[in-house]
């Protein structure tokens, strides 16, 4: 089979013919359709998550990446219940022990063992097939929606779980720096789900106008304006009651604390990993809250794959040929595109 190979961090990308998987016992092998371009992705060529080296985090090379898939069942083992040939279906990524606490209730992003996801710690969706390990982590959809599902497998499942984590009511003010792959589906999350009012940060304005057309009510680009003043200016000087953090910075973490109203949340999804100072006092006398949010669990995906199957959200996706990898990731990492890449082996 066909697949785009990294073989060390900050390569490029080679097309080679690898063998392709047959799958035992409880495994399947997904033919794939569509496999979405992650930030994660960028991490992984970089070779860093911030000041931590990929490879203490358990990556190897080389490795064929790709976590976001969504495919027909080409093959199946000879114990998968409740799966056929044929059937489409999007992937969940995250692979625990499937035996802890946390895997036995649908939340095994956070198994107490760690995750093996695809893509990262194993072969992942940059090539013509995908084994997966287990049936359960192949959840059915409707074949129209291959090409614009498959993002729901982290981008989306991250963005709901980080909604989620912000108590939002009806009413309430959620600030949303970085209107990307998560942050345009935040936005939809927060409006259509929880009847929040959007304020959305981001220094393109070509993401600001797809904020503005996905509902945010408010726009700021903190190239032209300071954001916490921009916030009380809207908030009537009291503050958002939630923000959401898709970069995680020190400078999107600073200007979230002080953006926020007494007793307000702050959820931390970015990854840039930079070190923050702050004022810990103020936490407790402001009654403020810090969440981190780390992707979503295998019920999440389920949740938010009847959400754009009902139409209730839906992903920006542009979709290319695997053969153009190279070329889509370098625009990815320079922020050239808008949504989720989606490359289609």
């Amino acid at each position: 089979m066909k697949a785009a190979v990294l073989k060390k961090p900050q390569d490029q990308f080679y097309i080679d013919d690898i063998e392709t998987p047959k799958p035992t016992g409880h495994e399947i092998l997904v033919r794939v359709r569509a496999a979405g371009m992650c930030h994660t992705d960028i991490h992984i060529w970089e070779g860093r998550f911030g000041p931590i080296r990929v490879e203490e985090r358990g990556v190897r090379f080389p490795l064929v990446m790709g976590h976001e898939i969504a495919g027909e069942v080409a093959e199946i083992g000879d114990q998968v219940r409740g799966l056929q040939k044929g059937d489409s279906v999007v992937i969940y990524p995250w692979i625990g022990d499937g035996v802890c606490k946390k895997c036995l209730v649908g939340d095994e992003n956070l198994c107490v063992r760690g995750t093996s996801p695809l893509g990262i710690l194993r072969n992942g969706g940059y090539a013509e097939y995908v084994l997966v390990p287990h049936w359960r982590y192949a959840v059915k959809i409707g074949r129209a929606y291959l090409d614009k599902i498959a993002p729901a497998a982290c981008g989306g499942i991250t963005a709901y779980n980080a909604v989620r984590k912000a108590s939002l009511e009806p009413g309430d003010h959620i600030m949303i720096l970085g209107v990307g792959g998560l942050g345009h589906l935040a936005i939809q999350m927060a409006r259509r789900i929880y009847g929040a009012s959007v304020i959305a940060v981001d220094i393109r304005e070509e993401a600001l106008r797809l904020a503005e057309k996905l509902g945010a009510e408010y726009l700021i680009n903190p190239s032209k304006a300071k954001i916490d003043e921009e916030v009380m200016k809207i908030t009537g000087g009291l503050g958002v009651d939630a923000a959401i953090d898709f970069v995680g910075s020190a400078t999107t973490f600073g200007d979230a604390l002080r953006s926020l109203k007494r007793g307000g949340r702050l959820v931390i999804v970015g990854l840039m990993g930079e070190y923050a100072t702050f004022t810990i006092p103020l936490l407790p006398m402001r009654g403020i809250e810090i969440r981190g949010a780390y992707v979503g669990g295998l019920r999440d995906l389920y949740d938010v794959a009847k959400l754009i199957e009902k139409q209730i959200i839906s992903i920006e996706t542009s979709t290319y040929l695997l053969e153009e990898i190279n070329d889509v990731f370098d625009r990815f990492r320079k922020g050239l595109i808008t949504g989720r890449a989606i490359i289609t082996p």
